[in-house]
């Protein structure tokens, strides 16, 4: 998530939804060219375009959101991620899928994550 967003006052936005309107069924894929960074007990995703590091570009994830990010093959629908994901945290899956759909809504307006082609998987 973008470094100067908090992760609750993201999750509480309605607006994400709205603009995007992913759908459980959706299908995500990495944008080319952004990599997930582990530095100093912190995971950033950091699109890897420039030779410049441009500090308002990057994400900061928490454990849930490196989770999701390295499922995001193109392969998996959304419900399918909210289901590993209340697997792997002990959470309710309709909860987490929600919590998904938000997150992965928040990536796609960053143009960090896109929707994988029908043809692609």
């Amino acid at each position: 998530m973008k470094t100067n967003t908090s992760q609750m006052e993201l999750m509480n936005s309605p607006a994400s939804l709205a603009v995007l309107d992913l759908t459980p069924d959706a299908r995500l894929r990495r944008q080319a060219g952004v990599v997930l960074c582990h530095v100093d007990g912190k995971h950033m995703l950091v699109p890897a375009m420039t030779n410049e590091v441009d500090l308002d570009c990057l994400f900061l994830l928490n454990a849930t959101g490196v989770f999701l990010w390295e499922r995001l093959d193109g392969r998996r629908r959304v419900w399918e991620l909210g289901a590993a994901l209340a697997e792997e945290f002990a959470i309710d899956a309709a909860s987490a899928t929600a919590d998904a759909v938000v997150f992965l809504t928040s990536l796609m307006e960053h143009n960090l994550v896109e929707l994988a082609e029908p043809h692609w998987f």
